[in-house]
């Protein structure tokens, strides 16, 4: 077999990602693809940055402002009560101790994002206190659309989800359940531009060859 140019390469990648179509990848866990915290910096090359908003426990929030690889934004929701672990809200998992956000009773509550374009948004979830079930769902720019669904067992656990948008923008991430809950931790960040070109031709050598 012989091996294409490296230059002709990227030209073709170049050209491939151009054409791709919008889309966008959700995933739920801690350690995988599947399960994901990692998944950004090692399957996506992600450059992921928290959103930490800073105050004191039990302020009432509506936005908060971000700032990554030079873009900025802000991520706007119905009032939240500004909680930190063992003051306000009494359990997360994994160790976690900052601040999280609490969504003042609403079951249901969409996270819409101005300013720059984001690529990439995830964050952990728990309940306020009894076992529940849970669908996020991502709105990409272009029409693009996930989902993914998760059931939190236990008072002391936190959840992670997560979205990946190629070929346009996250602009709004809805939470949706039966109980109220606390969200924190989260990231946003925008992918390398050789990224969304490597995922399309991966999916394309795999479409030729199965």
């Amino acid at each position: 077999m012989t091996s294409r140019p490296r230059a002709a390469g990227a030209l073709a990648a170049a050209a491939i990602a151009c054409a791709a179509p919008a889309t966008i990848i959700g995933f739920v866990g801690d350690t995988t693809l599947e399960g994901g915290w990692y998944a950004f910096e090692d399957t996506f090359d992600v450059d992921m940055t928290p959103i930490i908003h800073g105050g004191e426990p039990y302020e009432t929030v509506t936005h908060i402002d971000y700032g990554f690889g030079g873009e900025s934004g802000t991520i706007h929701f119905p009032p939240h009560s500004l909680r930190h672990i063992g003051s306000g809200w009494a359990h997360w998992s994994h160790g976690y101790e900052g601040e999280v956000f609490y969504s003042n009773g609403a079951v249901a509550v969409t996270y819409t994002f101005e300013g720059d374009a984001v690529g990439a948004f995830d964050a952990y979830l728990s309940p306020n206190w009894e076992p529940n079930g849970y669908v996020v769902t991502a709105h990409g720019s272009e029409g693009g659309e996930a989902t993914v669904e998760f059931e939190m067992l236990g008072i002391q656990e936190a959840t992670h989800f997560g979205f990946f948008a190629t070929g346009e923008a996250i602009v709004a991430v809805k939470v949706m359940g039966s109980k109220d809950y606390a969200i924190g931790e989260w990231r946003v960040g925008v992918p390398a531009p050789a990224t969304a070109a490597l995922l399309a031709i991966a999916g394309l050598y795999g479409r030729r060859h199965h």
